[in-house]
């Protein structure tokens, strides 16, 4: 059965012209005080009317400020109406372009058009948009259609999605540099405008879709009833659910084609319309475009302000996405029916005998050792691959081992973090990455890139720490009050993630010349990783192994159920927090290293399992190992295979892992 949100009842019969109001009183006031302090009053309805083509003030207003106040508008309420119409056939009430991977995907494809096939955007970007968006999208119901597509499934497909389509354009970024700077900073959710050729065109793409949503309000209103009722009705309840979010991808496409991306103001608008008053969907539809459209002007008004204070550029949506993500982060625990989350994959029929566990154990220490072999002696050059020789192997050692040393550390720290979490919440699908720990840390590098001067490695190290130790601050204070149940302290995690992601896109985005080294500080790269510090994450890895086994009493009950848990005398809290802390500070110490890894925790417990190893212990030791040789192929591949460039150890990682990611989704969906 569809899950569903429940809402408090507050002041169902107020209008919404009050709140609405005040949000467009706020815009307006930060308006007028930008306008009057670029011209004078007695000029402002000359330079709306006809600007005086010598006094450039004027021209600047009219041509600049007037349009992109009414792009704000129109965007705004585009989105806001598109995210009323998802959620209502849907039934998802946090569906909206962002969570379900539209802009992201749109975002993608035009960064490969960009690179790969500029004569695409001869046209515009509206058609290269609008194919990635219904790309992205597919993929998101592809992978959600596995697990019934309930409004959980659904987020977590498009935060899956989002991932795979981040990596990607993370890759093209760092590859391309050159060619997508301009379309970074753009693509953050930039509103500039220098005539009204993208205002008069946004209208004529929009107002045809708005009258078509308008169109679709009696069928979609058949939706509030129920899937059987609907259908017992005589509705076609597909065809307007495959008509209303065909018009949604249009309003997403036209929308990132011309502004880039701008987030959750399509799960904000929506939902500020209901909770004042708009219950009805025709009500809804009327309130959420005003609330889209005030929203979106008063949060670019905020971003013009804060570039002026910050003295760069700030995208608008980073700012929509840090005004969205705390209000996704206040709806999850209103969240009804959660069966996605915890429901594991299915594992082979039976368990590996002693004999075979033994076997396997030693299979991966000799690949561990195979691969580290190969990482040291087998390179690439201008004439091609070649195998070096013992001398040659040691005259590089001192380059080379240190990297290797690294990158084994971090495979290990991961693989226990991911499979100490896999093993806590009974989800395969949970690692590291989505607690959010990483993007703390990213956090954390941001900050000491652009708030410090003349940052070292110590001074990275500290900052790293204190992003990560915020972020399992901010877990334990959210998760206690669900008793760090899984379900929910995963979804805090991404949300987390995504708040702090914004705020590394506000840097991004910008032209500063150091974001070029703040994309080497998040790739996860080992390249420049010393012996010292190579020394002190493998000395790290070795006590976390020693220190496992210690919960392995913990490890062993909690996949039994809360009622068993308890009846054997386990404080499940105490348990479920101090595995979260010890997974935390694993992920913590290999973030300080490389920075940021992506997958490396979902991977190595998730193949460890499918070779038929059960018991907990076997299991993280084996894990580990597949984690050492999961992040030395990939620290290898990304050093030779694009040679001579090199592709950082995190990003390979990232792009080998998304593929994996999607495939273990759709296997899983055929035995759920």
């Amino acid at each position: 059965m569809m899950s569903t949100l429940t809402l408090p009842s507050i002041l169902p019969r107020r209008s919404p012209l009050l709140p609405v109001g005040a949000i467009l009183l706020v815009a307006l006031m930060l308006s007028l005080h930008q306008l009057g302090a670029r011209l004078p009053l007695a000029l402002w309805w000359q330079a709306v009317i006809a600007p005086a083509p010598a006094d450039l003030r004027q021209l600047l207003v009219h041509d600049s400020d007037l349009p992109r106040i009414v792009v704000t508008w129109l965007c705004g309420a585009a989105l806001g109406m598109a995210g009323v119409a998802t959620q209502q056939v849907l039934r998802n009430p946090l569906a909206e372009p962002m969570t379900l991977g539209i802009f992201p995907g749109a975002y993608l494809a035009l960064s490969i058009a960009t690179v790969f096939a500029p004569s695409w955007l001869d046209g515009g970007r509206d058609g290269v948009a609008l194919l990635g968006a219904a790309v992205a999208l597919t993929l998101v119901f592809a992978l959600a259609a596995r697990r019934g597509i309930s409004p959980l499934a659904l987020i977590l497909g498009g935060m899956i999605v989002n991932l795979c389509c981040g990596a990607l354009s993370f890759a093209l970024a760092l590859s391309h540099f050159d060619l997508l700077t301009g379309l970074m900073i753009w693509g953050g959710g930039s509103f500039g405008q220098h005539d009204w050729q993208i205002a008069l065109a946004l209208l004529t793409r929009l107002l045809p879709c708005t009258l078509l949503l308008l169109l679709c309000l009696r069928p979609m209103a058949v939706f509030e009833v129920g899937d059987a009722v609907g259908s017992s009705l005589g509705a076609s309840l597909r065809m307007t659910r495959a008509a209303a979010l065909f018009l949604t991808l249009l309003v997403t496409a036209f929308v990132v084609s011309a502004v880039g991306v701008i987030g959750f103001i399509g799960l904000a608008a929506p939902m500020l319309a209901r909770l004042a008053g708009a219950r009805r969907l025709r009500d809804r539809m009327l309130w959420a475009p005003l609330f889209g459209a005030a929203l979106l002007w008063l949060a670019d008004q905020i971003a013009q302000y804060a570039s002026v204070w910050y003295g760069t550029l700030i995208p608008t949506g980073a700012i929509t996405a840090l005004l969205g993500a705390p209000l996704l982060l206040v709806l999850l625990p209103s969240l009804r029916g959660r069966p996605d989350l915890t429901q594991a994959l299915q594992a082979p029929s039976t368990a590996l005998a002693p004999r075979a566990l033994v076997l396997t154990a030693c299979i991966s220490a000799a690949f561990v050792l195979l691969v580290t072999g190969v990482a040291l002696s087998v390179g690439r050059g201008l004439d091609g691959w070649h195998l070096s020789s013992l001398g040659e192997v040691h005259a590089l050692l001192f380059l080379r081992l240190p990297h290797v040393i690294a990158a084994l550390a971090v495979g290990v720290l991961l693989a226990l973090a991911g499979g100490l979490l896999q093993r806590m919440t009974g989800n395969p699908m949970a690692s590291p990455d989505v607690l959010g720990i990483t993007a703390g840390g990213a956090l954390g590098l941001t900050a000491a890139l652009f708030l410090t001067v003349h940052p070292g490695l110590p001074t990275f190290l500290i900052w790293c720490a204190g992003g990560s130790l915020l972020t399992l601050l901010a877990l334990i204070a959210l998760g206690r009050a669900s008793s760090y149940a899984p379900d929910t302290l995963m979804l805090t995690g991404v949300t987390i993630s995504a708040m702090f992601q914004a705020i590394s896109t506000i840097a991004i985005s910008s032209d500063d010349p150091r974001v070029i080294i703040l994309y080497n500080l998040l790739s996860g790269s080992t390249y420049n990783v010393s012996a010292s510090a190579a020394g002190i994450v493998a000395a790290v890895a070795l006590a976390a192994l020693a220190v496992v086994p210690w919960c392995k009493r913990w490890l062993e009950i909690l996949p039994l159920g809360e009622a068993v848990v308890r009846e054997l005398g386990v404080n499940l809290m105490l348990a479920r927090f101090a595995l979260l802390m010890l997974s935390a500070l694993l992920t913590a110490a290999a973030t300080l290293i490389i920075g940021p890894l992506s997958f490396v925790g979902l991977m190595a417990p998730h193949m460890t399992r499918m070779l038929g190893v059960r018991r907990v212990m076997p299991l993280l030791f084996i894990s580990s190992a597949v984690g050492a040789v999961l992040m030395v192929a990939s620290d290898w591949l990304g050093r030779w295979v694009l040679f001579p460039q090199e592709m950082p150890a995190g990003v390979m990682a990232t792009l080998l892992g998304s593929l994996y990611l999607i495939l273990t989704m759709f296997k899983r969906g055929t035995r759920d």
